[in-house]
């Protein structure tokens, strides 16, 4: 008996999986497996460039980049990496044994905003541009205190930036007590990198405080969990999709437009500040 079709749902986890365990030589075969069926389907287009740029080869990923932005011409995954791209290769063209190569994407939950307990943001003082473009997104970096400062390094000790000054001295305030932190890179945002910072270990001796306290109200928690869903971390997820092959239309959050101000106060008790997301709601 014939081995039944993969369907496009199928397939598409089978690709992410690829990426999140490093196999990108898998992950380019999968994704063109995708795109062979079905011409213009932009999330295997991003897919396949995010594969090629993690095995060097950047006009290949150029070129898929670009038909994803062809088949959808809003795709902001799409723009921002043709961006990062013009970056990479320079202006007389960038050699791939300069690019680095990501090895396997971190767990899954280390993406998901926790009200609270994570925090997303821009690098201040940012590094040079050419190095920040060199970062994949999902790429673990690491935290190191520098005066009254918080850095940002990558595991070669590359200074990629700070984090802003409010937040950081918080941190190292809480690091000091015994918390603990993890940091992963988002994207390029602009001139600098966007990060999520997130507590992994609160001391017992801090239980009742929050580390991002400005975080807490609602309304500024889903601001910055849709600007997390604009980026390269739909990849991080293994989502479920429609079983059927036909496109469906993007799900959308209606909300209020205006945005109360966030609140700088801090807060002692997070049980009944935080508001719990549904697991149907975690970003993609």
């Amino acid at each position: 008996m014939a081995q039944k079709q993969l369907t496009r749902r199928q397939l598409g986890e089978e690709a992410r999986r690829a990426a999140f365990e490093g196999n990108w030589e898998e992950a380019v075969s999968l994704n063109l497996q995708i795109i062979d069926r079905f011409q213009k389907d932009a999330d295997a287009f991003n897919r396949l460039g995010r594969a090629y740029i993690s095995l060097g080869n950047l006009d290949e990923a150029k070129e898929a980049y670009s038909k994803a932005l062809r088949a959808d011409p809003a795709n902001l995954i799409a723009r921002r990496n043709l961006q990062r791209l013009e970056i990479l290769r320079g202006h007389g063209g960038r050699p791939s044994a300069d690019v680095s190569r990501p090895g396997p994407m971190p767990r899954t939950s280390a993406f998901l905003e926790e009200v609270g307990k994570t925090w997303v943001d821009e690098l201040v003082n940012p590094g040079e541009l050419p190095l920040l473009a060199d970062i994949s997104s999902g790429e673990e970096l690491h935290l190191s205190q520098e005066a009254d400062r918080l850095v940002v390094r990558r595991a070669n000790e590359d200074r990629l930036g700070e984090v802003e000054p409010k937040t950081g001295r918080r941190v190292m305030d809480l690091m000091a007590s015994g918390n603990r932190y993890e940091i992963f890179a988002l994207g390029l945002s602009g001139h600098t990198l966007r990060t999520i910072l997130r507590e992994i270990f609160r001391d017992p001796s801090v239980a009742t405080t929050v580390s991002f306290p400005r975080q807490i109200t609602s309304r500024a928690y889903l601001r910055d969990r849709d600007l997390l869903r604009q980026r390269d971390e739909a990849d991080f997820f293994l989502f479920d999709e429609e079983d059927d092959e036909d496109e469906t239309e993007p799900l959308t959050i209606e909300r209020d437009e205006e945005d109360p101000a966030e609140t700088d106060r801090e807060v002692e008790t997070f049980e009944d500040a935080v508001q719990v997301v549904d697991e149907e709601d975690s970003p993609i």
